[in-house]
C-alpha cells in the first residue's frame, strides 16, 4: 500500500459510489428504492443539491484506486434540498416513485432525522479488498472535519442493529447509541436501527 489521497467527490466517480452505497446497505436500499438501485444512486450523485450527490460525498483513494467513500450533510443542507431530492427520485423511480412512496415516507419518519448544528453521516463503505486498513476510520475523522467546517456541534447516524462489526468501529471512534428505531417492517422484510451520536 503506497499512495493513501482523501478526495471530495467528482462525478467521475458516479460508478464507484453507486457501487459503495449499495455496500453500505445491500439490503434496505433495494428494498426501498427498487431493485435498479445502483443505477438510481448514479444518476442522483451526478445531480448537485440533493441527499446523494456528488457534493456530499468524500473518498478514499489507494494507488490511484478507489477504496472507499463517505456520505453526509448538515441540518441546512437537509432543510435546503429535501425538496429537490424528492422531485430527483420521482424523476428516476418514474413509475415505481407512487408504489415505493409508503416506503420512502416511513424512512424518512425514521431514519436522517437530525436538528440545528447536527450533521448527518448518511453511508459509509469500503471496498472488500481494502478492508482492514484503517480506512473507515481515516473516512469518519475526514467527516468529522467537515461537520467542524460547517459549524455543527455533533454527527448523527442510524445504524442497522445486525451490523455489530460497524456498531463496533462507531463506539470506538467515541459515537454512542442513543435510541432503537421502531420496526420497520412490510410483508416479507423487517429492519431496525440504532441511532447513534458524537459530539464534536
Amino acid at each position: 500500500m503506497n499512495n493513501i489521497l482523501i478526495k471530495r467527490g467528482k462525478l467521475e466517480y458516479a460508478k464507484d459510489f453507486s457501487e459503495l452505497i449499495f455496500l453500505s446497505a445491500p439490503f434496505f436500499f433495494p428494498y426501498l428504492f427498487g431493485p435498479k438501485v445502483k443505477e438510481l444512486m448514479e444518476n442522483l450523485f451526478k445531480q448537485p443539491k440533493n441527499f446523494f450527490s456528488f457534493e456530499h460525498s468524500i473518498f478514499v483513494e489507494i494507488d490511484n484506486k478507489i477504496a472507499g467513500m463517505v456520505l453526509g450533510y448538515s441540518f441546512e443542507q437537509k432543510i435546503e434540498e429535501e425538496l429537490n431530492t424528492g422531485i430527483l427520485l420521482a424523476k428516476y423511480l418514474k413509475g415505481d416513485f407512487l408504489r415505493k412512496l409508503p416506503y420512502l415516507f416511513k424512512a424518512e419518519s425514521i431514519l436522517g432525522k437530525i436538528t440545528k448544528e447536527e450533521y448527518y453521516l448518511s453511508n459509509i463503505a469500503v471496498y472488500s479488498e481494502f478492508r482492514g486498513l484503517g480506512l473507515g476510520s481515516k473516512l469518519l475523522e475526514e467527516i468529522e472535519q467537515e461537520a467542524r467546517k460547517l459549524k455543527c456541534k455533533r454527527i448523527v447516524l442510524d445504524v442497522e442493529i445486525e451490523n455489530e462489526k460497524a456498531i463496533k468501529l462507531y463506539e470506538k471512534l467515541g459515537y454512542k447509541i442513543i435510541e432503537r428505531s421502531p420496526l420497520f417492517k412490510s410483508r416479507d422484510k423487517s429492519f431496525q436501527f440504532f441511532k447513534m451520536q458524537k459530539e464534536l
